[in-house]
């Protein structure tokens, strides 16, 4: 009774009802509102897209980073190579890039020699894919100069026989 004689009697001196920060009755009854509206929301879910929206952020600068540092990547192969150019003729191993089933490629190994077809990756890009097989023959070029730069000079100077070979055999007539 003494609330409602308080509210009544405010309201003939001042002609309204009271203002949110003078009614406590009042202020403790939304107070209680907001504690079941907040039990009620679902922090898993919000969790979950915050992480989802944490996650993509953190993808995107990754794949930027990655971009730059690809870029940068090539272009100290490309001064490396122009200073000290890496070609091995005649070689046994290759990598080709091919479609793989539906909308996806993968990087076979070439074996020169007659061997299988090798699969060595499955990608979503065409791009990354021609990425990967160029860094396995980069990779694998590097690996033989780096240990056994003899077999380099002598696979050349086979390679360069061979070919010698192959185009007196044209000239002379002996394949057509």
């Amino acid at each position: 009774m003494k609330y409602r004689q308080w509210k009544k009697n405010y309201k003939k001196l001042h002609g309204v009802n009271p203002p949110l920060e003078l009614d406590k009755r009042k202020q403790r009854r939304l107070a209680k509102k907001a504690v079941k509206t907040i039990r009620l929301v679902d922090f898993t879910a919000a969790a979950t897209r915050a992480a989802e929206a944490l996650t993509n952020a953190f993808a995107s600068v990754m794949r930027g980073l990655g971009g730059a540092f690809d870029t940068a990547g090539t272009v100290c192969r490309n001064v490396a190579d122009n200073v000290q150019p890496i070609e091995i003729k005649g070689r046994v191993f290759s990598w080709q890039v091919r479609e793989y089933g539906s909308g996806l490629y993968a990087v076979y190994e070439i074996n020169a020699l007659g061997g299988a077809d090798e699969l060595r990756a499955v990608t979503y890009s065409q791009k990354a894919a021609e990425k990967i097989a160029e860094i396995l023959e980069s990779d694998h070029l590097e690996h033989i100069r780096q240990t056994s730069p003899d077999r380099i000079q002598r696979r050349n100077d086979a390679a360069d026989g061979l070919r010698a070979a192959v185009i007196t055999a044209y000239e002379s007539g002996v394949l057509k």
